[in-house]
């Protein structure tokens, strides 16, 4: 055996050392050759934990991100978050893969070529910059700065109302939201019945029934972290109601005839006044428009009660819905058993062409139920705003402000709307009510997300500048003249407004976790750069340096420091919430009946929304020849569903949707619909509409109604099958309103 002396052992321990570091030869062969880090930030061995908000859809959850050496490395959500408690979805954990994602826009880049050929000549943020403000300036000095556009995908951040801020001060009034393609429906429906534009607040740890109405609210909407964290501690019993079972976990599925959301929560409003289970009451006191009342000429308007009594019995119901009159009657009788009850709907079940009057349908329904003993709507708490000095206004400003948006929302088009999308390219490509000379499109991919694609590209290439705000080279992004790459929400500063939970008023904070990566810019810094750039009263609205400047200008001192340390600032989560309405729900919306009594065409719209401003319901209606296209087309949100992005998270593409390859684009149809059409599982088959069409492989499923054919957004090809009609008092898009035909590929 042999013996090591004092001297070898020394040595070896020095050869080890070296070997240890690096260098010489015995330089350790799995040793992590790691990259710099950008801007120098972190230490060999240092970890910590940041507290952030995820940006992945609007729901707002708290989350926590796991920081080495200045590198994230894993995304958790925050426990004392009172939006998701702790968890955190799929996406939420994909924006780990976006940060590090190879194909990130790296820096300004300016059109080489024509548009569409991908060539780009890199740019300095000044020479973009500078381009920007030199067009901008000559449409001011013109007189004509209604002619910038920008449609914006993302209101939930203070970043949305700096923007407001730049564009008050400029002179356009095209701010335009991306709310119609949506969930305005509830949005809206919030706002006419209870005075705040947002998702209404359930009380979902109280609830014991969940009426789902809509797939989305199960699988991608933005009340799914919130439902599912109430779920965990003291699981509800869940209905889910929708054309297409979600693949998710609930007691029963009730299909339903797409579009007839609205007319199912009237059939069981009915069967509870019919049969005596409404608290009259609660009604009295904390209801108005309920029973008949007299209007200020003194002539008698009738309630809401004379409305469903007299059109909406279960039997007048059923061949709009699909839902047979003693499902409904068994159902009404269930939730008034219950009273501790949720009805919860979103963009799923309002993007029809009733969609603000099913909104306001179920909204009502909720306020039947009574509230008395939990679930619910709760109180609707203001959502917070930056409290910025107001904008200086010159003469070129205000006049510009004075014109008619160009997608006609708040006019004679649309009195009902906030925003209206999907109306963009037309009024683009007819120069109507003015040619567009410049377009901004920022968190949103028009062209691949949006119907209407053959009208997007042709709208996109006639205006002279559009400029693409995006970290992506996506389908908008090649056809843009500028590109300005934007750091992603791990790499800047934001305050963002959450989906209220039970009422609560909660703002989250979104925190650098790392430095950014790339030579990006928040978005915010870009608004702040061209109004200095173009100077005067622009300039002097956004006199800040930076958007962290802003911020904190925005806000009481110390709040920003105040809210990196918790993630947000919210009130301390509530159990024991009183579940009522905080002032009185209107059914009958006074908000509705002065909007339409000051229309233009006050005689056209008082016959287009009747009773005052009770739900005024319509049958839905549907584009495209029912003897040629039979069939009614149901896209949905899967859980994998990312706003402009998710297409480039493999970790979200590759999350299954049905079964089989999650690559690929199925076609989910009804085992009678498919052997009456010749379709077996696994055929290649043709989805046509009146606007276009697109091959997919056939998912033979029990899971989808009898006369639907149902495909996840976000595959290629999807979007290009709807046609673009849309709800005419509030421009909520009909994604359910396309009539499809399919053909097996032979």
């Amino acid at each position: 055996m042999s013996r090591f002396g004092r001297r070898e052992l020394l040595s070896g321990a020095a050869l080890a050392g070296a070997a240890a570091l690096g260098c010489g030869p015995g330089k350790d062969s799995y040793r992590i050759d790691k990259p710099s880090v950008p801007g120098g930030r972190g230490r060999a061995g240092e970890e910590r934990w940041v507290l952030s908000t995820c940006a992945l859809c609007d729901a707002g959850c708290g989350i926590k991100v796991r920081v080495v050496e200045g590198r994230a490395v894993k995304i958790e959500g925050n426990p004392e978050h009172p939006v998701n408690r702790g968890g955190l979805c799929s996406r939420g954990q994909a924006a780990l893969q976006a940060l590090y994602h190879p194909e990130r826009v790296r820096s300004p880049l300016r059109r080489g070529g024509e548009r569409g050929e991908g060539k780009w000549k890199p740019a300095s943020w000044d020479e973009a910059i500078g381009e920007i403000v030199a067009k901008l300036g000559k449409l001011r000095a013109a007189g004509h700065p209604e002619r910038l556009v920008l449609i914006d995908g993302d209101t939930a951040s203070f970043t949305y109302d700096l923007w407001t801020h730049f564009l008050l001060a400029f002179g356009s009034p095209n701010h335009i939201g991306m709310g119609s393609a949506r969930a305005a429906g509830v949005k809206l429906a919030t706002l006419y019945t209870q005075g705040r534009y947002g998702l209404p607040a359930h009380d979902w740890i109280r609830g014991r029934l969940v009426l789902a109405m809509g797939t989305d609210l199960l699988e991608s909407s933005d009340q799914a972290m919130q439902f599912l964290a109430a779920a965990s501690v003291d699981r509800p019993r869940v209905i889910c109601v929708s054309p297409r079972r979600p693949g998710c976990r609930f007691d029963e599925w009730i299909p339903i005839a797409p579009g007839g959301y609205g007319a199912l929560a009237l059939s069981l409003a009915h069967v509870l006044v019919r049969d005596g289970l409404v608290d009259r009451d609660f009604l009295r006191d904390l209801v108005s428009g309920f029973s008949a009342w007299r209007d200020q000429a003194g002539v008698e308007q009738p309630g809401f009660e004379a409305l469903i009594r007299a059109a909406y019995a279960p039997e007048q119901t059923q061949e709009v819905t699909g839902i047979a009159a003693a499902t409904v009657d068994r159902l009404a009788h269930a939730l008034a058993q219950q009273r501790r009850v949720v009805v919860a709907s979103d963009g799923g079940a309002t993007a029809a062409s009733n969609g603000l009057a099913t909104g306001m349908a179920i909204a009502a329904l909720n306020v039947l139920l009574g509230n008395s003993e939990g679930g619910g709507i709760t109180g609707v708490q203001e959502f917070a705003v930056p409290h910025w000095e107001a904008p200086a206004v010159d003469a070129v400003a205000a006049a510009g402000t004075a014109a008619p948006r160009i997608d006609g929302a708040g006019t004679a088009a649309c009195p009902l709307g906030r925003s209206r999308v999907q109306a963009v390219p037309a009024a683009i490509t007819n120069s109507e009510p003015y040619p567009v000379e410049a377009l901004f499109l920022l968190g949103t991919d028009a062209l691949a997300t949006l119907p209407g694609r053959k009208a997007w590209h042709a709208a996109l290439n006639q205006v002279p500048l559009l400029v693409r705000v995006s970290s992506w080279l996506d389908e908008s992004a090649q056809q843009a003249d500028l590109v300005l790459p934007e750091s992603l929400p791990l790499e800047t500063l934001d305050v963002v407004r959450c989906a209220p939970p039970a009422g609560e008023w909660v703002v989250g904070l979104r925190q650098p976790v790392v430095a950014p990566l790339q030579d990006t810019r928040q978005a915010g810094d870009v608004i702040i750069a061209i109004a200095a750039g173009l100077g005067g009263s622009v300039g002097r609205s956004l006199p800040w340096k930076s958007y962290s400047d802003a911020l904190a200008k925005s806000l009481p001192a110390g709040s920003v420091a105040d809210m990196k340390e918790k993630g947000g600032r919210w009130d301390e989560p509530k159990t024991d919430l009183p579940a009522r309405l905080s002032r009185k729900f209107e059914i009958c919306s006074q908000a509705i009946a002065a909007r339409m009594a000051g229309a233009a065409d006050s005689a056209k719209a008082s016959r287009a929304w009747p009773c005052k401003g009770l739900p005024a319901w319509e049958p839905p209606r549907f584009s495209g020849d029912a003897l040629r296209f039979p069939l009614h087309l149901v896209p949905y949100r899967p859980v994998q569903f990312v706003e402009n992005g998710g297409r480039f998270l493999s970790w979200l593409s590759e999350l299954p949707l049905v079964s089989g390859n999650p690559w690929l684009l199925r076609a989910e149809i009804n085992p009678a619909d498919a052997a009456r059409l010749g379709v077996a599982e696994g055929d290649q088959v043709l989805v046509q509409s009146s606007l276009g069409s697109c091959p997919a492989i056939a998912q033979v499923s029990d899971g989808v109604r009898v006369g639907a054919v149902a495909m996840a957004l976000g595959k290629d090809g999807v979007a290009d099958l709807v046609v673009p009609d849309e709800d005419r008092w509030s421009g909520v898009l009909a994604w359910q309103g396309t009539r499809v035909c399919v053909k097996k590929i032979s």
